[in-house]
């Protein structure tokens, strides 16, 4: 199905600079050789018991002004998608340049989803917004998240079996 091969394209364009990273990494040299105390050293000092460490803070919550932000610019984009009047100066370089390539396939299939019915945020994870989007002849999963310039950086659906 061409919404799989979108969800592929743009996944693999978010996670290539985490596997250059890991591929450029320098080789783990192995272990020093151990090395014994010295018993004729002053005798060793009492350990003190080491203080537990304070438990992380929790990561914040979404917060409504967020979501609604991620839900307004999510219907934008696919309003924009189906009408094939698309402002790519909203979304990141790399990611305009993806939606130029597949943009008439994607409005043509969001086309015959047919007209929103419904749109329920489900999570934030990692700073990525994730709502269900149910049109009348499909229902969806979108992602969408935003870079620094706040621009959207990231923007994968797919179909939600019902």
């Amino acid at each position: 199905m061409k919404t799989t091969a979108l969800f592929a394209l743009i996944a693999v364009a978010v996670s290539a600079p985490a596997i250059a990273n890991a591929q450029s990494a320098p080789a783990q040299s192995p272990a020093a050789a151990a090395t014994l105390p010295d018993a004729f050293a002053s005798p060793p000092q009492t350990p003190q018991p080491a203080r537990p460490a304070a438990p992380p803070a929790p990561p914040a919550p979404p917060t409504a002004p967020d979501i609604a932000r991620a839900q307004t610019a999510l219907l934008e984009v696919i309003a924009n998608l189906k009408s094939a009047e698309i402002d790519y100066t909203s979304f990141s370089t790399d990611l305009a340049a993806k939606i130029r390539e597949q943009s008439s396939q994607i409005g043509s299939l969001l086309t015959q989803f047919g007209e929103i019915k419904s749109v329920r945020h489900m999570a934030q994870p990692d700073g990525v917004d994730v709502f269900r989007v149910d049109f009348e002849n499909q229902s969806t999963e979108w992602m969408i998240g935003f870079d620094n310039d706040d621009q959207i950086a990231a923007l994968l659906f797919r179909p939600v079996e019902q």
